[in-house]
């Protein structure tokens, strides 16, 4: 299972390495590289308020793949939970502070209430939860093509689903997140990111014991892929993205969701560890 840590190091580095190649240079740190045209690479990992926006997300899929591994495993009963526990609380309140403070209470919650898609879009409510609908199913859904043993009911991965399908509904749900070029753009970007850096990173994280293969979520997940890659190409999506250069658009992308790649193993790890107490 550890050697799921290979996969988001050998793609974080491929990114990094072709950012460097892009703009010419081993230090891209101060140059922009985000497809807004505005956010440094160390802006882009640091990019606050997205992270805000992104943070409900990421705290669902972490519960998906705590849930997973709990569906397919024999935890021990009791570890400790304090670090994580504090180590959660550090991280969001690093996000939630770094977001207010960089851009405003008002605007913070909107990112936090997804409001906000990007910013040649006017702000809608809602709008970035179903900027995410798809592509979010698939990825819940991917943690359990990792478990082959006999699955097991547990509250952690059902809490994650009926939390989504509340929220979905709170935020509405539209045509759009099906045949919008934008949505289906951003979201098949999403499945690209998450499925080979976050979800991988967090099951290694996680993951007690051995891995195996599920084919029925490995067919969903890949029908979702299938989907959205097709409707990319039909709509003409990658024409809607915010720049021609598809460096800014997938490998800056993969340093936008930096925190990202922190929230969802810590949290994963803590549902786990609570769901394993309460088994």
């Amino acid at each position: 299972m550890k050697r799921l840590f290979y996969l988001p190091a050998v793609v974080l580095t491929a990114a990094f390495a072709i950012l460097c190649a892009r703009h010419g240079t081993f230090w891209p740190w101060n140059v922009v590289v985000h497809e807004d045209s505005r956010h440094t690479l160390i802006q882009t990992i640091f990019y606050f308020e997205h992270a805000l926006g992104e943070w409900p997300l990421d705290v669902l899929l972490a519960a998906a793949i705590a849930g997973a591994m709990l569906a397919g495993a024999e935890p021990a009963a009791r570890r400790p939970i304090g670090g994580i526990l504090a180590g959660c609380f550090t991280l969001d309140m690093v996000i939630f502070a770094g977001a207010f403070a960089e851009a405003g209470p008002k605007t913070a919650l909107l990112y936090l209430l997804q409001f906000h898609t990007r910013d040649d879009v006017p702000m809608a409510y809602g709008s970035h939860w179903r900027y995410h609908l798809l592509s979010q199913s698939a990825l819940m859904l991917l943690p359990m093509a990792f478990v082959s043993r006999k699955q097991r009911f547990n509250g952690v991965l059902v809490a994650a689903w009926v939390v989504f399908g509340v929220l979905s509904a709170i935020f509405g749900i539209s045509s759009d997140s099906f045949i919008d070029p934008r949505n289906l753009g951003h979201q098949a970007r999403e499945l690209f990111t998450h499925g080979l850096v976050t979800v991988p990173l967090a099951v290694a994280v996680v993951a007690e014991g051995g891995l195996g293969f599920n084919l029925k979520p490995a067919i969903l997940v890949a029908g979702i892929g299938g989907y959205l890659a097709a409707g990319v190409f039909l709509t003409g999506a990658q024409h809607h993205a915010q720049t021609g250069d598809w460096s800014s658009v997938i490998c800056a992308h993969f340093f936008e969701h930096t925190f990202s790649y922190l929230v969802v193993p810590w949290h994963a790890l803590l549902f786990y560890r609570l769901g394993a107490r309460a088994a």
